[in-house]
C-alpha cells in the first residue's frame, strides 16, 4: 500500500479541484421539426478528440466541457446533419436545443426506426389505443368527439355542449372507466373540467388502456382508463383559437409556454365554452292550460333552457433540467361552469329555471428526477390540494311546458323537481398524492412501485331548507392504492412482460339516512366502512416480426365506490354506505401489424376481450329518489378491429366493435329461467367508425396545407329494457344511429394561420344516444387558430 505524502496529496487535490471548476455541464435535447424527441442521436464535439455522447429515450443529453468555444455535430439516420456552436464560460448553465430536419434523399434509401411517443406507447404490452391530436387541433371538437373514433369506445351524451354523458369502453362504463389529465384523476376537478368540455387544442395525445391498467396511473379502474396528455415539449409557443357555430356556440383557447436558458419554465392553458344548446327536437307533448297532455305531438320544438358555459385557467411554473430535479413545477388550476337543466331523464317534463354551478381551485407540486443512483432510479412525485364547490338551484314552483308556458304549483314549497325547493351546495376538500419510483437493474429487469392517496371530505348546506341538511356532518372517503410491478425484456426486447399487483384500501365515514322512518334518532345513523382488497395481473407482448406483434394481458381488479355513490348528492340521490367494491377479471388477446407496400402504409390492430364482473354498482329508483346498489354480475365478451391506411396524401381509417354483455344472475333475481344469461339491454352492442380524407401541401402557396375529411359513425339499434321480454314489436327501441361529419381545413405560413369549417351531422339525422333524448341536428362551426413557436 502506497501512502502519498501530505504535500503531494494537497497538490493533487488542488489540481482535481481546478479541473472540476473549469468543467461545465452542458444539457440539451435533440428534436425533429415537430418537436418530437429523437433518441439515440449522435452528438460529437468537433474540436475535441473522442468527446461526444448520444441522446437518451427522451432525446436528452449531457456533456462536460472546459471553457471555450465548440462546435457540436449532431446526426441521426434519416435527418440532415447539423452543426451547432456553443460558448462555455464556466459561469452560466447551458441548455442546448438542437432541431434536425428530415433528409428526403436519405429517407428514400433507408428505413428510419425512430418512433414517436404515441407509437412507443401503442407497442407496449398493455392493450392501449393512442390518438395524436396534432391533426385535430384545428377542429371544433372536444376530447369526447376524438375518443369516439377508437374501437371499443362509445359515448352517449344527453344533449349538446356540456351535457352529461356516459362513456363506455368494451361494455363497461360510468366510473368503471377512469379518466386522467397527465396522470392526475380528472374526478378531482369537478364537473367544470370534463371530457365533454376539454378542447382538443390543449391536448397532445390521448391514451386509452383497455381493461388492464398499468400501475403508474394509480387507478381502481374496472374497465380501463383514459389518460389525456397535454403538451410535453420543451419549446416556446403561443397557440390561440376561437370558433363559433350553431346554437350560439362559442369556444376559445389560449395555450402557451416559455423556457429560458436557465431552466425556468412558465406554461398557461385556458379555455372558455358557451352554447345556448337551443337546437330543435321532435315528438313533443302539447298540454292544455292545466298541464294535461292533449295527445297532440309537435316537431321542431326549440330547447329554451339549456345554456351552458365553462371556463378554465391552468398555470404551471418552475425549474427543469437541474442537477437536483428534471422537473420541479408548481401548478395552479381554477375552473367553473354553469349548466341550465332542460329536463330530467324524461324529456317530456321540461324545466325553465333549474340550474347547477361548479367551481374548483387547486394547487399542485410536481417533482421528477430520472438519473438517481447511477442513473438507475427514476422518481416522480405529485401532490395537490383542491377545493370543489357544487351548487343546485331549484327555487321555482312553476311547471313549464316545451313552449315556455307555465302554471304555478298549488304547493309553493315544491320546486320544479317536485321535491322541496333547494339552494343546496356542498364543498369538497380534497388532497391527492401520487408517487412513482422505477429502478432499472439492467437492460432486462426493472422494478416499479406506485402509491396513490385520494382523500375527500364533503360538507353541505342549504339556505332554502329547514331541519337536517345532507352532509351537515362531514362525510369522508379516504382511498389508498399501492401498486408494484416487475418488468422484464427478453430476446433483445422482442418479448416484453410486466407482472404487477395492486392493493386497495378504502376508509369512509358519514351519515346514513333511512327514508322509511320519521323518527329523527332512527332516521339518521353514523357509519364507518373499511375495505381491503388485493388485485394482480400481467401484460405481455412478443414481436414475431419487426412489423407484427401479439399481445396478451390479464388482471383481477377492483373498483372502490366513489364518494357520490356512497354519499349521494344531498338532493335526489341518497346514500348507501353498504356498497361493496366492484370486482372484475379482465383479459385481452390482440395483434398489431403494420407494413409499407409500394408507398401504401397499412396498420391493422385487433383485440379480443373478456370481462367477468361481480357486484356491479347500478342506480335504482325509489320514487322520486334514487340510490346506488350492488346488482348485476355481468360478463362482457367481444372483438374489435381497426384498419388504417395512408397513401401519398390520402388516408382511410375503419374500425368496428361487437360486444355481448350478459347478466349472469338476472334469471335468479327475477325467478324467471329464460332471463338467465340474457344480453343486458340499453347498451349498444355493434358500432363502428369510418374516416376518409386527404392532406394536400402547397395548394395556394408555399408551405400551406389543405385538409379534407369525411367521418361516419354508426350504432346498431338496441332495446331499452329487454332483448327477450314481451312482444318484439312492442319493445322500446333506441333506433339505429348513422351520422356524418364533413370538415375542411386550411393552414398557411407553415402552420401559423389556420381556418377550418365543420359540418356536424350533415345529413340532419335524428340521433338518440339515450331513449327519447334527441341529439342536435345539422350544425356548422368555423374555427380560427393562430400558432407560433420557436
Amino acid at each position: 500500500m502506497v501512502i502519498l505524502k501530505r504535500k503531494n496529496s494537497v497538490f493533487l487535490m488542488l489540481l482535481i479541484t481546478l479541473f472540476c471548476q473549469s468543467q461545465e455541464v452542458i444539457q440539451g435535447i435533440v428534436m425533429d421539426q415537430n418537436s418530437n424527441p429523437i433518441p439515440e442521436a449522435s452528438i460529437k464535439v468537433v474540436d475535441l478528440k473522442n468527446i461526444g455522447t448520444s441522446s437518451d429515450f427522451d432525446g436528452k443529453f449531457t456533456l462536460s466541457l472546459p471553457e471555450g468555444v465548440y462546435t457540436l455535430k449532431t446526426s441521426f439516420v434519416g435527418f440532415q446533419t447539423k452543426l451547432s456552436y456553443i460558448t462555455v464560460n464556466g459561469v452560466n448553465e447551458r441548455y442546448v436545443r438542437i432541431v434536425l430536419n428530415q433528409s428526403i434523399e436519405e429517407l428514400n434509401d433507408v428505413i428510419v426506426k425512430w418512433k414517436t411517443a404515441a407509437q412507443k406507447t401503442k407497442e407496449r404490452a398493455f392493450e392501449v389505443e393512442v390518438i395524436e391530436t396534432k391533426g385535430l387541433k384545428n377542429s371544433s371538437v372536444d376530447i369526447n368527439a376524438v375518443l369516439t373514433t377508437i374501437p371499443g369506445v362509445n359515448v352517449r351524451q344527453r344533449g349538446g355542449l356540456g351535457a352529461a354523458f356516459d362513456f363506455s369502453l368494451n361494455g363497461l362504463s360510468g366510473k368503471q372507466v377512469k379518466f386522467f389529465i397527465d396522470g392526475i384523476p380528472i374526478e378531482n376537478f369537478g364537473s367544470s373540467l370534463s371530457l365533454n368540455n376539454f378542447p382538443a387544442t390543449l391536448v397532445e395525445r390521448a391514451e386509452v388502456f383497455k381493461g388492464v391498467v398499468p400501475i403508474h396511473l394509480g387507478a381502481d379502474a374496472l374497465g380501463g382508463a383514459v389518460n389525456i396528455i397535454t403538451n410535453q415539449h420543451k419549446k416556446d409557443f403561443l397557440d390561440v383559437s376561437y370558433d363559433i357555430g350553431s346554437f350560439n356556440t362559442h369556444r376559445a383557447t389560449i395555450n402557451g409556454q416559455h423556457y429560458n436558458k436557465n431552466g425556468w419554465m412558465f406554461q398557461l392553458s385556458s379555455f372558455y365554452n358557451y352554447s345556448d344548446n337551443n337546437y330543435t327536437i321532435d315528438d313533443i307533448e302539447v298540454r292544455d292550460e292545466l298541464g294535461n297532455d292533449t295527445g297532440i305531438r309537435r316537431d321542431n320544438v326549440e330547447r329554451f333552457h339549456d345554456a351552458y358555459n365553462s371556463q378554465m385557467i391552468r398555470i404551471q411554473t418552475g425549474l427543469v433540467d437541474k442537477s437536483y430535479a428534471d422537473r420541479l413545477i408548481l401548478g395552479f388550476t381554477a375552473s367553473a361552469n354553469e349548466n341550465e337543466i332542460q329536463h330530467p331523464i324524461d324529456p317530456q317534463n321540461p324545466f325553465g329555471e333549474v340550474f347547477t354551478e361548479n367551481d374548483i381551485i387547486s394547487g399542485s407540486i410536481e417533482f421528477e428526477k430520472n438519473n438517481l443512483f447511477n442513473e438507475k432510479l427514476k422518481l416522480k412525485i405529485y401532490g395537490a390540494l383542491t377545493e370543489n364547490n357544487e351548487r343546485v338551484v331549484d327555487t321555482s314552483s312553476r311547471k313549464y311546458d316545451w313552449f315556455g308556458n307555465f302554471i304555478e304549483r298549488g304547493d309553493q314549497t315544491l320546486g320544479e323537481f317536485e321535491a322541496s325547493k333547494t339552494l343546496f351546495k356542498f364543498k369538497d376538500n380534497l388532497h391527492l398524492i401520487n408517487a412513482l419510483a422505477t429502478y432499472t437493474f439492467n437492460e432486462v429487469h426493472s422494478l416499479s412501485a406506485n402509491y396513490t392517496k385520494n382523500y375527500i371530505r364533503r360538507r353541505g348546506e342549504d339556505d332554502a331548507r329547514t331541519g337536517r341538511i345532507a352532509f351537515q356532518d362531514p362525510h369522508i372517503v379516504n382511498k389508498n392504492i399501492l401498486g408494484l410491478s416487475y418488468d422484464i425484456d427478453l430476446l433483445d426486447t422482442r418479448w416484453r412482460t410486466s407482472f404487477f399487483s395492486k392493493g386497495y384500501l378504502l376508509n369512509s365515514e358519514g351519515i346514513l339516512e333511512d327514508l322509511f322512518t320519521n323518527v329523527e334518532e332512527d332516521r339518521f345513523t353514523r357509519f364507518e366502512n373499511t375495505f381491503e382488497e388485493l388485485g394482480y395481473g400481467f401484460a405481455t407482448t412478443y414481436k414475431i416480426l419487426d412489423n407484427f406483434q401479439i399481445k396478451g394481458s390479464f388482471e383481477k381488479t377492483f373498483r372502490i365506490p366513489e364518494g357520490y355513490e356512497v354519499f349521494g348528492d344531498g338532493f335526489l340521490l341518497k346514500s348507501n354506505p353498504a356498497l361493496l367494491p366492484e370486482e372484475s377479471y379482465n383479459a385481452n388477446l390482440g395483434a398489431l401489424f403494420n407494413t409499407d407496400i409500394n408507398g401504401l402504409k397499412l396498420q391493422i390492430d385487433t383485440n379480443i376481450f373478456f370481462r367477468e364482473s361481480e357486484n356491479f354498482i347500478a342506480i335504482r329508483s325509489e320514487g322520486i329518489f334514487s340510490r346506488y346498489f350492488n346488482t348485476a354480475d355481468a360478463r362482457s365478451t367481444g372483438v374489435e378491429g381497426e384498419i388504417r391506411m395512408l397513401y401519398d396524401a390520402f388516408f382511410l381509417d375503419l374500425n368496428a366493435t361487437y360486444q355481448n354483455i350478459i347478466d349472469r344472475n338476472a334469471g335468479e333475481n327475477a325467478g324467471v329461467d329464460f332471463l338467465k344469461n340474457q344480453r343486458i339491454a340499453n347498451i349498444p352492442y355493434v358500432f363502428g367508425n369510418a374516416r376518409i380524407g386527404g392532406k394536400f401541401n402547397n395548394v395556394l402557396a408555399v408551405n400551406d396545407q389543405l385538409n379534407v375529411s369525411w367521418n361516419t359513425y354508426y350504432v346498431h339499434d338496441y332495446p331499452l329494457t329487454s332483448f327477450v321480454e314481451g312482444n318484439p314489436e312492442d319493445r322500446d327501441i333506441i333506433p339505429e344511429q348513422i351520422s356524418h361529419n364533413l370538415e375542411l381545413g386550411y393552414s398557411f405560413s407553415d402552420g401559423r394561420y389556420n381556418i377550418s369549417v365543420l359540418a356536424r351531422n350533415i345529413m340532419d339525422a335524428k340521433i338518440y344516444d339515450n331513449f327519447e333524448i334527441q341529439q342536435p341536428g345539422r350544425a356548422f362551426y368555423v374555427k380560427l387558430r393562430y400558432y407560433i413557436s420557436n
